[in-house]
Order: C-alpha cells, then sequence, then structure tokens
C-alpha cells in the first residue's frame, strides 16, 4: 500500500490558485468540503469553484474527495469526461472509486494525474486498473475537522438512509437521516448540534458516523450497498475506540 500524507503532498501547491470541482452533495459532504477547507487554509491554496460548464481559470484542478466517482453517481465522471485534456495537473482528493465507467474516464485524462482513495479496496483497484497516473492511499478530508467533545446527550439516534445506497428491508423507528437534511457546504452547526443531543449513533450515513466519533459519541456504523463503510471503518474509524462496525440491527 502507497500510503501517502495527503498535507505533505500538497505542499507544494502551497501559495498557489487552483480550480476546485466541489460536486452536489449532502450534509456528509459538507463535512468532507470543511475539513478540506481547513487543509487549504494551512497551505494557503486558493481555490477557484468550477462547475461543469465553467472555463478554465489555472493550470491545476482539484477534485473534492467523497463517494462520488462510483457507478452509483455520474457528477465527477461526466465533469472529468468533459475537461479531459484541459488541466496540465489535476488532483482527486480521498475517494471511494469504482468501476469500469471510472477507469475509463481516468485513462483518457491528459496531463499529470494524481488520485488518493480513502480506502484500500478502491486503491487496490485503482492502482490494478488506471494505467499511467499516480495512486495513493490516505484517509477521508473530514478528518481534518477537529470539534470538542461532548460528554452529554442520552438516548441513541437512529440515522440511517432511504436511497439506493441503504440495504435495510425497514428502516427503524423515530429515524432522523441527518445527512439528507443538509447540502454539500452547508455550516456544520446544525449536525453537530444535533447528535451532541445523544449517547449513542446508530447509521450507516459514513460522515454521520465520522462526525459523531470526532465529538467522542459512541457509534454503532452498518453496511451500505456495497464497500465504502467497511472499508473506511477498516482503514480509518477503527482507531476510534467509541466506534464500531456493525452487520445487522438488533430489532
Amino acid at each position: 500500500m502507497e500510503e501517502v500524507d495527503l498535507k505533505k503532498f500538497l505542499e507544494k501547491y502551497r501559495d498557489v490558485k487552483v480550480d476546485f470541482y466541489r460536486f452536489p452533495g449532502n450534509y456528509g459532504d459538507s463535512l468532507i468540503w470543511h475539513g478540506t477547507k481547513i487543509l487549504l487554509n494551512e497551505l494557503n491554496i486558493s481555490e477557484n469553484y468550477v462547475e461543469i460548464d465553467s472555463p478554465k481559470n489555472n493550470e491545476i484542478l482539484f477534485i473534492d474527495g467523497g463517494g462520488n466517482f462510483v457507478d452509483y453517481y455520474s457528477d465527477v465522471r461526466n465533469f472529468l469526461t468533459k475537461k479531459h485534456d484541459l488541466y496540465r495537473e489535476i488532483v482527486i482528493l480521498p475517494h471511494t472509486i469504482f468501476g469500469d465507467k471510472q477507469i475509463d474516464v481516468l485513462n483518457n485524462l491528459s496531463g499529470d494525474i494524481t488520485v488518493f482513495c480513502r480506502e484500500k479496496v478502491s486503491f487496490n483497484f485503482v492502482k490494478k486498473n488506471f494505467l499511467k497516473g499516480n495512486v495513493y492511499l490516505w484517509h477521508d478530508c473530514a478528518f481534518y475537522n477537529t470539534f470538542s467533545k461532548s460528554s452529554d446527550g442520552s438516548g441513541v439516534l437512529n440515522a440511517f438512509r432511504k436511497d439506493k445506497e441503504s440495504i435495510l428491508d425497514s428502516i427503524p423507528n423515530a429515524n432522523n437521516d441527518l445527512s439528507y437534511n443538509g447540502y454539500a457546504t452547508k455550516p456544520l452547526d446544525e449536525l453537530i448540534n444535533s447528535l451532541k443531543q445523544y449517547e449513542e449513533i446508530n447509521t450507516d450515513r459514513l460522515h454521520v458516523a465520522i462526525c459523531a466519533a470526532l465529538i467522542g459519541k459512541k457509534v454503532n456504523l452498518f453496511p451500505n450497498s456495497y464497500y465504502k463503510n467497511e472499508a473506511v471503518f477498516d482503514y480509518s474509524l477503527k482507531n476510534f475506540p467509541n466506534v464500531s462496525f456493525k452487520r445487522s440491527i438488533d430489532k
């Protein structure tokens, strides 16, 4: 495994201006974005936000991290397909990546391409199939956030998703899908304050689990419809003594 500290890698872009693609997302994606902003600010990297129809402003493109570069979603894939020969350098920040469509896009890019994967399953897949770029392993950028620990709170929050990444036959009673009620750049106060009310969090939302872990809650993370949750748990979250990975929900 070629693990490379993302901050050390990005030192070469210190004081540089880059184009930055932040694809649409939910409250979990906002946790990633806020963590990424902390990292970029520490390095004085200035980002110019671009959309699929935006002109190029800088020679370097950063793609924000997350789980969008998979068969379930098309935003990153469509963006890179349209911009395949536009940038001198492209850095894909820590992502989960699977599917032949994504590999085809990567292999058709021009320039100097660096891909960071946020867990080992994606890393092995991209490393094997991406023919001409650099592939590294590093943690999700949500972990660059730091929050005050909260020992208050009582009861259990069920925060399970209801979309195509869910594998549940039925959603637990009194479910509150916190991630659904947000967007990719939303301030984090509402998410943090909601989690602080509880002692224990049950969720299949990866970034609800990460946020709850960072504020010191007991977290039970459950599988989603593909390997993402378990793989990020194995690489990153298992280092938190307050986080467990569960296969099934106790009825």
